[in-house]
């Protein structure tokens, strides 16, 4: 019986698997096709390979992708240091009055969606002369991911042993260098993710940069792809050669930050 149930679960785990690589598959081959191919055999590799589909997409696409690798870059900074040193605060400083409520505070901003707070954002950016600024396009994103940062970071660091802390201490080291040098260490598995989460969340944000943004100067590249221009018999090859580039840096993202990321959601999602 255990045996037809290990066999069964492959099964459906190996259909599952195949349901979510064919999408990237059917991406891949039909980037380097014309329309007219694509239409007729979606699910066939290319009888002509279309390279110049990447040649017409990647002007289109390289100076949103810049200004989205300069905001992406400023939010997982900003992100990563103000959760730190939030997280390094609730974990040494175990008395101090207001701890719980802060913290719970943080947590709640997480309970708030996204779209909830578009206007108030944008009245704000707007009074503050921000708007179609960089700075419109990495405060509000960075102030939403500090949240769910400070709550996993928090958790990580909570299971490092108080002996440590003390042996640090002991040697007269400041608050600074043992955050540098015993904390930050210790936690590379949850800093990856928290990064990998924010430049996913960052550089796939859309609907923010539509209201926080207008022109190609400061224009994300979520909007951008939508925007793409293609003639009649390029078609969506091109689209799928836009989205094919505008996923190279994720995925560099991810090959960097990949070693630590399963590790970093067990220990930030498990105290112990």
């Amino acid at each position: 019986m255990n045996k037809v149930v290990s066999v069964a679960s492959r099964i459906l785990l190996g259909f599952l698997l195949l349901l979510t690589l064919l999408p990237f598959f059917l991406l891949g081959i039909n980037a380097f096709k014309g329309q007219s191919e694509i239409i007729k055999t979606p699910f066939a590799l290319a009888s002509d390979w279309q390279f110049s589909n990447f040649s017409k997409a990647l002007p289109q696409v390289i100076r949103p992708m810049l200004n989205s690798l300069l905001v992406t870059a400023a939010v997982i900074l900003i992100t990563l240091v103000v959760s730190v040193l939030a997280s390094y605060a609730f974990t040494r400083y175990e008395n101090f009055k207001g701890k719980n409520i802060l913290f719970y505070g943080i947590i709640a901003l997480l309970m708030i969606p996204g779209f909830v707070m578009l206007i108030p954002q944008f009245v704000q950016i707007t009074d503050l002369g921000l708007y179609n600024s960089y700075w419109a396009l990495i405060l509000p994103p960075a102030a939403y991911q500090v949240a769910m940062g400070t709550y996993l970071i928090r958790t990580s660091m909570d299971a490092i042993s108080k002996s440590l802390f003390e042996a640090a201490e002991i040697e007269g080291a400041s608050d600074m260098e043992i955050l540098v040098r015993v904390v930050v260490p210790l936690s590379k598995p949850i800093l990856s993710t928290v990064t990998i989460m924010t430049g996913l969340n960052a550089w796939n944000n859309y609907i923010w940069p539509l209201v926080a943004s207008s022109g190609e100067k400061t224009q994300q590249i979520a909007v951008a792809l939508t925007k793409l221009i293609v003639s009649v018999s390029d078609g969506n090859g091109v689209l799928f050669a836009g989205y094919i580039i505008a996923s190279l840096p994720l995925i560099v993202l991810f090959c960097f930050a990949s070693k630590y990321f399963v590790a970093g959601l067990t220990q930030g999602a498990v105290k112990g």
